[in-house]
């Protein structure tokens, strides 16, 4: 690792944790990296449509809630030796309620705010990404249709947990990016 490696990632890191509070940014403690929870913002009035056959409760149309949040998403990312100057974050990105799809969208995003700053540190970049534009940027609007099921979607490149552990992700949906 270079010093000059080191130091960006110790100045990112500290930061974050600066800027964010610890719900929202905590730092491992062994290795250089962490976890981000990002609660999107969302506009008012925004409204789930819950459909799916997986529960009594739920009919042959659904049902519709207003909400003021969903479940966070998570991103965990672990910085290798040679960030930022070479090599980008080693993430993966969950969220319970978005699709295989959208999380790939979104993972490939991430990996393309990358490309474009390459040198340069990109997790507060991708954090504002996450938040502020997730919804624009998957053409999410209200009523968002969610499908109840009782398997977890999820993409791996390469697991990061043993293939059991999706069971105890509460449906969780994962997708890892190694470039």
């Amino acid at each position: 690792m270079s010093s000059e490696d080191k130091e960006a990632q110790e100045d990112e890191l500290l930061a974050l944790a600066s800027i964010y509070d610890e719900d929202e940014f905590k730092r491992a403690e062994s290795a250089q990296g962490g976890e981000t929870r990002i609660c999107l913002e969302l506009p008012q009035n925004f409204k789930i449509f819950v459909s799916g056959n997986s529960t009594e409760s739920v009919q042959n149309n659904g049902f519709e809630y207003t909400v003021c949040f969903l479940p966070p998403l998570v991103l965990n990312f672990e910085l290798p030796p040679d960030y930022p100057s070479t090599s980008p974050p080693v993430f993966t990105l969950s969220g319970k309620w978005l699709s295989q799809a959208q999380l790939s969208a979104l993972c490939k995003h991430l990996d393309n705010v990358w490309e474009e700053n390459r040198g340069c540190v990109v997790l507060f970049a991708w954090m504002q990404f996450l938040k502020e534009e997730t919804l624009s940027y998957l053409n999410i609007s209200s009523p968002y249709e969610l499908k109840m099921c009782h398997q977890g979607n999820g993409q791996s490149r390469t697991p990061l947990v043993p293939l059991d552990a999706e069971k105890d992700s509460g449906g969780a949906a994962v997708c890892c990016i190694f470039n």
